[in-house]
This record gives structure tokens, C-alpha cells and sequence, in this order.
């Protein structure tokens, strides 16, 4: 088993559980069980809303419009997205010496 792992540049206990899944279940066993890994935490929805803001500008950035003049889509808004964050963060301050 060593040897295969070294082959294969992975730990020989991968090497062994991938032979006992295969003993157990034959070609079937190599395949990917499915369900691994760490759950979604958003919808697809959520998602897609999501990309689409970003590949927006922000509402105050300015962008340059068509006859060269810069404007922004909305003036009130903050010149950069910004994401609320709950509860704030401390401040930290350094003593000075």
C-alpha cells in the first residue's frame, strides 16, 4: 500500500479505505457518495441576487456616462457598497509609550 500511495502522492490510509470501499462494493463503491461537504447556506435565488449587485456599481460610485461626464446613480447613496455589520466591532485603541 505504500508504494500505491507514493504512486498516487496521497496518505496510504486514503489508499486503504478507497480498496475496502471497493472490496466491499466492487466498482460501485469508487464512486462519489454524494452529500459530503458543508452545506448551502443561501438559496440559488439568493444567490443569482446576489451576483447580479455586484456586478453593478455601487449607488454613489461615479461612473463615466456617455457624453464623458461623471455622474452617480444615486448621490445620497455611499461611494462604495458597504455590508452592515451586527454587533459593530470594537474599536481598539493602542497605548502609546
Amino acid at each position: 500500500m505504500p508504494a500505491i500511495a507514493d504512486e498516487l502522492r496521497c496518505n496510504p490510509k486514503t489508499v486503504r479505505r478507497w480498496l475496502h470501499r471497493f472490496n466491499r462494493f466492487g466498482l460501485n463503491g469508487l464512486e462519489d457518495l454524494g452529500g459530503q461537504g458543508r452545506k448551502l447556506r443561501i438559496t440559488e435565488t439568493e444567490r443569482s441576487r446576489i451576483i447580479g449587485l455586484v456586478k453593478q456599481p455601487p449607488p454613489g460610485r461615479l461612473t463615466v456616462q456617455a457624453g464623458g461626464e461623471l455622474a452617480a446613480a444615486d448621490e445620497s447613496g455611499p461611494p462604495e457598497w458597504t455590508s452592515t455589520r451586527w454587533p459593530p466591532r470594537p474599536a481598539r485603541f493602542r497605548r502609546s509609550r
